[in-house]
């Protein structure tokens, strides 16, 4: 379970830099959804992974949420950045389908890393 949470926090990082970061040439991708998605369904499938009990499961479900919601509001404050609605959606979904992916295998990945 150790694996997991430094998983966690690597994934914390790069999510915060690449939200974060400047423009490097003045613009950015702006059809990034599909990274959004899957970055935020790696998050919540490694978070809920830790989580023992569905209160745990919720408020990890929540923290992801908030947590795509905040690096798009901080999107906003860095020159050259906007926060798009789309991309909120786009975390949000991810989280969802993260969620989804540890009740169809979570059993099986916690197994696996038990062993």
């Amino acid at each position: 379970m150790k694996l997991i949470k430094v998983f966690v926090g690597i994934i914390l990082v790069i999510i915060t830099y690449y939200s974060l970061r400047l423009p490097s040439d003045g613009s950015l991708p702006t059809n990034d959804k599909v990274g959004h998605f899957l970055a935020y369904s790696a998050l919540s499938f490694n978070l809920l992974l830790l989580c023992n009990s569905t209160k745990q499961k919720v408020l990890g479900i929540s923290f992801a949420i908030a947590y795509g919601l905040l690096m798009e509001f901080c999107q906003g404050l860095v020159p050259g950045r906007d926060p798009s609605v789309y991309d909120m959606i786009a975390n949000s979904t991810g989280v969802l389908i993260g969620f989804g992916l540890v009740l169809l295998l979570g059993k099986s990945f916690k197994r696996l890393l038990i062993k």
